[in-house]
């Protein structure tokens, strides 16, 4: 390995090695892109004098490797800042339902700040180390063909760039390394969310993102963070009663307020001052929300979730060891029964069987089910549900894709109708029903979808469909 080092690191590379006792040995060669011809997408950040110029910023450009490429966003008006959260020092922007860690490429380049606020926001999607972030930047140009040259000594050393090219102008443009930039911004640690296959094969099934805040006496909470809809802080001038309950109009509507503190503790008095602002996680079931008042909101933080006390109190789930601290799981369901004017049930009493590797997740199924009219049965495992149906002839499936591909085979091959449940959209679109009709996909958590498929699988059954026994296609 000496021999292959040193010739790595003669052409401007490196080696890492990863080894682990009883479990094997990662070798990681980086190889520089010296001389090589790539696609890239040209973007640029403007001069610090004023505002960017959609399209021809005039400032510094800088190539992104086609390679880690996943989408551009574009965001103007209010709409850019108010998608925008902040959680500590980290922003986030909601997209299609999640959470993605944001870095502003001239904050991560230490660069100073634009004088004026830019009216347009553009956000590129990247992937690097099977996690995705946005970058914030001025101006996005073009896709090009470059040729790619190498730093000098002197620069080898700063690990946001993998190389410089020369532009068709004479200008010369910074080519970024992705996963430098992630790593000095901190999204390539425990916050990214994980969209490779890795992630899904992965036998950490009970790896959860989680959003972690603080109410009354509870120093520590935690949901999932798909189950976020936004972070709102109201001022105390916005608060009106209605029914004899805190609420305030939001976006057209009506948002009633829980303020969690208090819900877990009765007996505890109101903290804080009049004038205080209050810190509001926005959960929806389905079209209705409701506006959690905690009192700060901590981190976001991504680990495996595994359940060590079980619930002391009402409206707590159980304890858990998350980023090396114990936080109390919150049950939603206690927390939206309370913020609810009236009753909302989507189901007709029929049953449901959730077949969920993850006993964390099978819990926060089994909440928002229930909660939706449905009877749930829950199973670990393909086996457990097999015999569950025995007793249940008429459930629906519920089934994770993390589970076994064998176990799922299991459960199509039973004959019932099938809702699929995926991790991401990325493990969704690799689904292809079977059963036209019985079967469907949809993400986990996203229970108004959710609520859709399990409604029209049920008026298949109610309707007379026949549901054919078929193993189906090998599922990814």
């Amino acid at each position: 390995m000496d021999v292959v080092r040193c010739n790595i690191e003669r052409i401007g590379g490196s080696v890492e090695l990863n080894s682990r006792t009883g479990e094997g040995l990662c070798v990681r060669l980086k190889i520089p892109l010296t001389l090589a011809i790539i696609p890239g997408l040209v973007v640029s950040l403007a001069d610090r004098c004023g505002p960017p110029r959609d399209g021809a910023c005039p400032g510094m450009a800088f190539v992104i490797p086609q390679v880690n490429l996943v989408e551009l966003v574009r965001l103007e008006g209010d709409t850019g800042q108010a998608n925008m959260h902040r959680i500590r020092n980290s922003r986030v922007y909601r997209l299609r339902g999640q959470l993605l860690p944001v870095v502003d490429l001239r904050e991560a380049l230490g660069l100073p700040g634009a004088d004026t606020p830019a009216s347009v926001v553009n956000i590129v999607v990247v992937q690097a180390e099977n996690r995705q972030f946005g970058l914030v930047v001025d101006g996005i140009q073009d896709t090009q063909e470059i040729v790619v040259k190498p730093l000098g000594k002197q620069l080898k050393g700063l690990d946001v760039y993998a190389g410089a090219t020369i532009m068709g102008d004479g200008r010369v443009a910074l080519i970024l390394d992705v996963v430098g930039l992630g790593q000095r911004a901190a999204v390539l640690g425990d916050t990214g969310p994980h969209t490779g296959p890795e992630s899904r094969t992965s036998p950490m099934l009970d790896r959860q993102r989680l959003l972690v805040f603080g109410a009354g006496r509870f120093a520590r909470l935690a949901v999932p963070v798909s189950l976020v809809s936004r972070l709102e802080e109201f001022a105390p001038s916005d608060i009106e009663s209605a029914g004899g309950r805190d609420v305030v109009q939001y976006r057209g509507g009506i948002l009633p307020l829980v303020r969690l503190a208090t819900l877990l503790d009765p007996g505890l008095p109101a903290i804080g001052a009049p004038e205080q602002s209050l810190e509001v996680i926005v959960i929806h079931d389905g079209d209705r929300g409701t506006g959690v008042v905690v009192d700060r909101i901590l981190d976001i933080v991504e680990d495996e979730v595994s359940v060590r006390e079980s619930a002391a109190c009402a409206g707590i789930l159980g304890s858990a060891v998350v980023g090396g601290r114990l936080v109390d799981l919150l049950d939603l369901r206690f927390v939206l029964e309370h913020g609810r004017f009236g009753a909302r049930s989507t189901g007709g009493g029929e049953t449901v069987l959730v077949v969920e590797p993850s006993g964390f997740a099978r819990g926060l199924l089994r909440s928002g089910l229930e909660m939706a009219g449905y009877r749930v049965v829950e199973a670990a495992s393909a086996p457990a549900a097999l015999a569950a149906l025995e007793k249940h002839p008429g459930a629906i499936l519920a089934a994770s894709l993390d589970l076994d591909p064998e176990g799922r085979e299991s459960l199509m091959a039973a004959g019932r109708p099938l809702l699929a449940l995926a991790a991401d959209a990325g493990q969704q679109a690799g689904w292809s029903a079977a059963r036209e009709g019985l079967e469907e996909c949809q993400c986990k958590f996203d229970w108004e979808a959710m609520a859709r498929s399990l409604k029209k699988l049920s008026a298949a059954v109610a309707g007379g469909r026949e549901v054919p026994v078929s193993a189906g296609p090998g599922r990814s």
